[in-house]
């Protein structure tokens, strides 16, 4: 095992190419920078230097060992920083996924509710109002996400249709939302989307319109949640959450609202 002493002394003497002013350097006498050197030599097994008369040159071997020093110490400076912000919550592994839903050991916290909007062709007849009433689209074919994926987004906006008297005629499905959004500018049907994707691809072909409340019930919304394991005691994971702290749901509201027509 080489010590990062042995290291940085190499490196004084291999920039300075002379051994008294890289003991300077150091702030230490000279023959125990020169010991120091010989017992790097005799652990490597090989010469690093050479004399010249103006001092010492590197031998190709030390030219090859003198970039693996850089990078011997480079790498232990950084494992140590970033071994400084894994303790500090700074850095880190965090894994961000899709679960079934449990609530056991999970909390939750409320980031806000994002309204559902109505994914129209751009030719659809009810394209061209501002706003559309839900009870409309009865005899409509629909475009869903699968209810396999658990998320309960399926049944929230098979719920919002029963609600307006029918019970939605899906005829093709997606996983992705953006699948979704290709499906209905192809005509294959309409969607209900959160508002957030109404910024999104293909504006050109696809058009999105608020809802009229149905009933008595507030504009149709979903609500995003963040959701973490009490068992979990990374620094990291306080830290992630600590950033919501802030109450962000008025500015991300304001800003989805400038995208829906």
């Amino acid at each position: 095992m080489i010590e990062t002493r042995l290291l940085r002394q190499f490196i004084a003497v291999a920039e300075e190419l002379h051994f008294h002013k890289a003991a300077i350097r150091l702030h230490r006498a000279q023959p125990p920078l020169s010991q120091a050197i010989h017992r790097l030599q005799d652990k490597l097994g090989f010469s690093l230097f050479t004399r010249n008369e103006r001092g010492v040159k590197l031998t190709p071997a030390g030219s090859a060992f003198l970039s693996a020093a850089y990078s011997t110490l480079k790498a232990l400076e950084l494992g140590i920083e970033h071994a400084r912000q894994v303790s500090e919550g700074i850095a880190g592994k965090l894994t961000v996924t899709a679960l079934p839903i449990s609530t056991e050991n999970v909390e939750s916290r409320l980031l806000l509710d994002e309204e559902i909007v109505m994914a129209l062709p751009a030719h659809h007849p009810k394209a061209k109002e501002g706003q559309i009433d839900l009870r409309d689209f009865a005899g409509e074919d629909f475009v869903f996400t699968p209810k396999a994926l658990g998320t309960g987004y399926h049944s929230q906006l098979t719920a919002l249709c029963e609600a307006a008297g029918f019970y939605p005629k899906v005829v093709q499905e997606a996983a992705q939302i953006h699948t979704l959004i290709g499906l209905v500018a192809c005509g294959f049907g309409v969607a209900l989307v959160p508002e957030s994707i109404a910024n999104s691809i293909m504006r050109d072909r696809v058009v999105f319109r608020r809802i009229h409340p149905v009933t008595a019930s507030p504009n149709p919304a979903i609500g995003l949640y963040m959701s973490w394991s009490t068992h979990n005691e990374s620094p990291l994971m306080d830290s992630f959450i600590s950033m919501f702290d802030l109450d962000v749901a008025p500015q991300v509201e304001g800003m989805l609202a400038a995208r829906v027509s």
